[in-house]
């Protein structure tokens, strides 16, 4: 069973967010495409996963362990009465060669050591296991979900350690077969009672610098023709909610000025007063928590992103997006 669910990370909504408002450096454009990649690896990972089937275990997935002082993140996590599994997600594509402890590309090394990192996930489980004077098993997987690599290596070592795509569905099987009962409650517990915030992003946007209004999600088109409740793209027609446009504005500034409050004048100048404040008001209340100190007041979204909070309120919305 699911007990955290993976969502777009916050790096990821960053550069999403900003790609939608403003031109993005190279070093960014690298920085996105690589996020996205790694991002959909992961989701096949979980598809496989969630066809296979994983009732009778716990699963983590995405999360920070806060272990001696510091955040360690984890792709996914398997929890069991026989103890911990750990998996990295690693959506390479490609032909890749490990030889003598070093990956390559072709000719070229690789900076990143798959190996070496689930070697660090596993020896920091270990830590928290000795804190706690546990005495279960902690073993993990490097997982290539990607269809498209390739890996050649003599190392016996390592092929020990690796679950390639072709084999991806046997190996996410043989949970079927573990059970989580008393013991593997425990553990989960272990794993909830330290879980963290991701404290290592720490990028903001400038305010000034990224465009403000309100955007098609067809194609992206900042003209849209104000319909009483909805909003029509003047480049590619497509018709929204005003409701859906500003949940999707509040998800952009919760991504891109993470710790900023969000007041209603600050979030007025960010979507240009494309809506009024009497429909901003509301949908604020339908999707934040009001905060009030003295005479501050500001909101805070209860959700993860966008994507979270249109599904838990379309199905209740009286009027409905147009297709």
């Amino acid at each position: 069973m699911i007990m955290f669910e993976r969502f777009v990370g916050l790096e990821l909504a960053y550069y999403r967010a900003l790609k939608k408002r403003a031109s993005l450096p190279r070093e960014d454009v690298k920085n996105l495409a690589a996020q996205e990649k790694g991002y959909a690896g992961e989701c096949v990972y979980d598809r496989i996963f969630d066809e296979v089937g994983h009732d009778s275990v716990y699963v983590f997935r995405d999360i920070y362990l806060g272990i001696e002082g510091r955040a360690a993140q984890y792709d996914s996590l398997i929890v069991s009465d026989d103890g911990i599994v750990v998996n990295e997600i690693k959506n390479y594509s490609g032909n890749y060669r490990y030889e003598k402890g070093t990956w390559y590309i072709g000719k070229s090394p690789v900076s990143d050591d798959a190996l070496s990192q689930l070697r660090r996930a596993i020896g920091k489980l270990v830590k928290l296991r000795y804190q706690v004077q546990g005495k279960f098993d902690i073993s993990g997987k490097i997982v290539f979900p990607n269809i498209e690599f390739r890996l050649q290596s003599s190392d016996d070592d390592l092929w020990e350690n690796v679950v390639l795509r072709s084999g991806l569905r046997s190996y996410l099987g043989q949970f079927k077969n573990m059970y989580a009962g008393r013991v593997g409650e425990d553990i989960a517990e272990l794993i909830r009672s330290h879980i963290v915030p991701n404290t290592y992003f720490d990028k903001y946007a400038d305010f000034s610098a990224v465009r403000k209004g309100l955007y098609c999600s067809e194609c992206g088109g900042f003209e849209l023709e104000n319909r009483y409740l909805y909003m029509t793209c003047q480049d590619c027609s497509k018709t929204e909610k005003k409701e859906t446009h500003v949940l999707r504005a509040i998800s952009d500034y919760k991504a891109l000025f993470l710790n900023d409050k969000l007041t209603k004048q600050r979030f007025m100048e960010f979507i240009d007063y494309k809506v009024s404040e009497r429909t901003v008001f509301r949908i604020f209340n339908k999707y934040c928590n009001q905060i009030t100190k003295g005479k501050w007041t500001y909101y805070e979204f209860r959700y993860r992103d966008f994507d979270e909070a249109y599904q838990n309120h379309e199905l209740l919305n009286r009027y409905k997006d147009k297709v």
